[in-house]
């Protein structure tokens, strides 16, 4: 289940991919609350780094998912628009589940 977690080009299976979640939730908390606590003043603002955080780190994984796979000039690319809007409307515990699909899908490199 957590075997192989920063192999990008890894078929999982949905059991992986479930492992793959919720440790890179943990990661991204962990990146959200450290920035919230280095850029933040008050509560308000950490909050919003943190948000900010979310987005990028989740438009970032599943860029780098789909150029690991090959996968970039396909249709698929389109979620790295899904994880950008989710990430942006419910934090990275939204934008992590099209970014967990996307560790399911055929790798066309090998």
């Amino acid at each position: 289940m957590f075997e192989d977690l920063f192999n990008h080009s890894k078929e999982r299976q949905p059991l992986q991919a479930l492992g793959f979640y919720v440790v890179f939730f943990i990661i991204g908390i962990a990146l959200a609350a450290l920035g919230g606590l280095v850029f933040g003043s008050d509560y308000e603002t950490g909050m919003l780094v943190g948000h900010v955080i979310a987005v990028i780190y989740c438009t970032i994984l599943s860029y780098l998912i789909l150029s690991a796979k090959g996968q970039l000039s396909n249709a698929v690319s389109a979620f790295i628009f899904l994880a950008a809007f989710l990430s942006y409307s419910g934090g990275a515990i939204g934008g992590l589940i099209p970014v967990a699909y996307l560790s399911t899908i055929n790798n066309l490199k090998s």
